[in-house]
């Protein structure tokens, strides 16, 4: 039967030290894979009066839960927004899609067109996200919680 002299031990446990307070100190979320979800959207403005081709603008700020690492990229349709102002026309910023988002840059300013002009807005927003390394193929869609804002709650931009 094998004894360990207490050196033996002693030397282990010196070595093990140092393996526990690197694990201790990584963060949890470092290697983190999941996609974004949603944060908080807040519409910040709209457009005063109609705009060209009936367009009311509406701007929002999405803020998304970024973790890890990864770079991510987020694609919103106007099928992707509903409101209470009337189906999306169509989104006039970002001009393109996808926009990427991190955990060092996680918010997107969106401005969108509907087809009305109404002092309140009820409003409804989902998007697909992919990792940037992958293909959309393996994109996933998540939705905001609903918003809803008052009559008069939204000012003019």
């Amino acid at each position: 039967m094998s004894q360990y002299s207490r050196r033996t031990v002693v030397r282990g446990a010196a070595w093990s030290i140092p393996v526990v307070a690197v694990a201790a100190n990584a963060p949890a979320f470092a290697a983190s894979t999941d996609a974004p979800r949603p944060g908080f959207l807040t519409v910040t403005c709209r457009t005063n009066g109609q705009g060209q081709n009936n367009c009311q603008g509406y701007r929002l700020v999405l803020n998304f839960q970024v973790e890890g690492t990864y770079s991510w990229n987020i694609r919103i349709v106007p099928a992707q927004i509903t409101s209470s102002a009337g189906a999306t026309g169509e989104i006039k910023q970002p001009p393109a899609f996808p926009q990427v988002v991190s955990a060092t840059s996680n918010t997107m300013d969106l401005w969108f067109c509907a087809a009305s002009s109404p002092s309140g807005l009820t409003l409804d927003v989902s998007y697909s996200v992919w990792r940037s390394d992958l293909d959309e193929s393996t994109a996933v869609v998540y939705s905001f919680p609903q918003q809803v804002y008052p009559g008069g709650s939204i000012k003019g931009c």
